[in-house]
């Protein structure tokens, strides 16, 4: 940009390029900046590479620039240099306070740098090695650029050839372009600040939600578009006229006296729920997030409020309310539905179990004294009939009393209790001591503790697991029971030494009536592991197990903290 301005102006109309410039001349020069076309479009890099050039020519030095502070002041940037011998403008060079901090506290002291012998003034002696000689510097005169009463930059004018004494009229010439560079670095950050502005309005005005500015006293000051239209205010109406309370009812101007305003002249934020306009047919819920600002000396300025509108959020509220009601209103019908049902189911099992073992006590009671009196007369095959059917009616009666086991267990109301493991484990394998006493052996090894469950299906279960392990292992039964704390719950483990089983029936095992194809002779109907598998998942607890063909078998029982409520 700069080399394409260079192009354009051509040093046209700026008066002699070497030499020593009088008052008067120095007066034109200002009057050229001023009215210079570089200088009214109100490009920085424009305006300040005419401030530099003119400087340089006017004063007859061989360079001049304008550097600016970074806002860590702690670095100069070259924004634009001209140098009179070539002609051409540069930019781009820095320096750092870290070399040259001599300097960078002359400058700092808000002073304009005379120096006639750069090379040996206290000021500017750190600069010459390294900026001065290599370019023939003998003399500079820097002159500070102030912003808002601080150093924001300065202005150089570089003197080639024998050391050059500063006149007064030099150095305020310096100091008037020292000005103009403030103006334009001025003008550039209010752009900045009206650029950024007017991206925020238009930001804001895009918000679907109401933000406002309000003044100390409640008055507003800034309102956007959907703030407009959420009060029902025209685009061009003055918001000025209106203060924060006079779109509230009274329940609202309570909630704002009480409680808002405290907090934000306390805390400074206050975050809640309010209506606009309650009462009336314009009434609208609104979340609203309100804010307090302070200038640096902590005095309040100002307010920002932002308001959504929940009227949307209010109706799906209350959509999902009255939809929860119907929802619990139809379990707790379903509920009553289901215990009756269950009450029915109850109450049939029972009649059914009644009903089914009266004819079957006739049919063995029958059976038994046709074999006791005529069973001589009888050829041998009907005695072994009158055997088969009377096995068949016990083992009828055995199922019978199942059903209504199974039944007990799925109806049975749940109580949950804190047990100490160790007892349980003691009570469940001392029912068992007749088989213990006929040769077979019950290892433990539980971890002791307390477990949150329900006693009797506990029990139930592990009585379950060491009768099938002692029905299957027979009188050598080698049975270990383990009882392991997990980082949330327990498991229970019976282990024995019988034939096992193939693990492709796995879950055949824990259904009702179901028995492994070589089950064989074994006595048992098939329904210990199923009312095992049914008074675990009541409690919210699992069973399996685990088998290897003639390796034995080991059942698990575990219940998970908190399974049952």
């Amino acid at each position: 940009m700069l080399g394409e301005w260079e192009n354009q102006t051509g040093g046209r109309g700026l008066g002699r390029t070497t030499g020593y410039a009088a008052l008067p001349d120095y007066n034109r020069a200002i009057r050229d900046i001023a009215l210079s076309a570089d200088w009214q479009s109100g490009a920085l890099l424009r305006q300040l590479g005419r401030v530099v050039e003119v400087a340089a020519r006017y004063m007859g030095v061989g360079r001049a620039s304008v550097w600016r502070l970074r806002p860590d002041r702690r670095v100069l940037d070259c924004l634009v240099g001209f140098d009179t011998r070539r002609g051409l403008f540069h930019s781009g060079q820095a320096i750092d306070a870290g070399q040259y901090p001599t300097y960078f506290a002359a400058l700092a002291a808000n002073r304009t740098l005379a120096a006639s012998d750069a090379l040996h003034d206290p000021a500017t002696a750190g600069l010459a090695d390294t900026c001065f000689k290599p370019l023939g510097i003998a003399s500079v005169l820097h002159a500070p650029i102030r912003l808002d009463g601080e150093v924001a930059g300065v202005v150089c004018h570089e003197h080639s050839g024998d050391p050059r004494i500063w006149r007064d009229e030099d150095i305020a010439f310096a100091g008037s372009m020292a000005d103009f560079a403030a103006m334009a670095l001025s003008q550039e950050r209010y752009q900045r600040v009206e650029a950024t502005r007017e991206r925020l309005a238009r930001i804001l005005d895009a918000t679907p939600d109401l933000v406002a500015i309000m003044a100390a006293d409640g008055y507003l000051i800034q309102l956007n578009r959907a703030g407009r239209r959420l009060l029902g205010l025209s685009d061009d109406a003055d918001v000025s006229r209106f203060r924060s309370r006079d779109f509230l009812g009274e329940k609202a101007t309570h909630l704002l006296e009480a409680e808002i305003l405290p907090a934000l002249h306390g805390a400074g934020r206050w975050t809640g729920e309010a209506e606009l306009r309650e009462g009336t047919p314009q009434a609208l819920p609104v979340s609203v997030v309100a804010l307090a600002h302070r200038d640096a000396a902590g005095e309040l300025e100002y307010f920002s409020v932002t308001l959504r509108d929940l009227t949307e959020q209010k109706t799906v509220q209350r959509r999902i309310e009255t939809l929860n009601e119907e929802l619990e209103a139809r379990v707790r019908a379903r509920t009553l539905a289901l215990q009756d049902a269950n009450r029915s189911l109850e109450s049939f099992a029972y009649s059914v179990s009644h009903d089914l073992k009266a004819p079957l006590r006739g049919i063995e009671g029958y059976t038994r004294l046709l074999a006791s009196e005529h069973r001589a007369d009888l050829p041998d095959e009907a005695g072994e009939y009158l055997d088969l059917i009377g096995e068949a009616s016990r083992r009828m009666g055995r199922m019978i009393e199942d059903i209504l086991a199974y039944s007990h267990v799925q109806m049975r109301p749940l109580h949950p209790a804190s047990v100490q493991v160790e007892q349980l484990v003691h009570e469940v394998v001392g029912e068992f001591a007749v088989q213990l006493r006929a040769g077979a052996t019950v290892e433990r090894d539980v971890d002791a503790g307390v477990l949150r469950c329900d006693r009797e299906g506990t029990m139930q279960i592990l009585r379950n697991f060491l009768s099938n392990a002692l029905k299957f292992a027979g009188g050598s039964a080698r049975i270990r029971i383990e009882g392991r704390r997990l980082p949330h719950g327990y498991r229970f483990a019976v282990r024995d030494n019988g034939p096992g089983f193939d693990m492709r029936y796995h879950d055949r095992i824990f259904h009702l009536f179901h028995r492994l194809p070589d089950a064989g002779d074994q006595p048992g109907t098939g329904i210990g592991l199923a009312l095992a598998a049914r008074a675990a998942e009541r409690m919210g607890g699992r069973v399996w197990a685990e088998s290897v063909p003639g390796e034995g078998a080991a059942f698990f029982f575990q219940l998970d903290e908190g399974a049952l409520g």
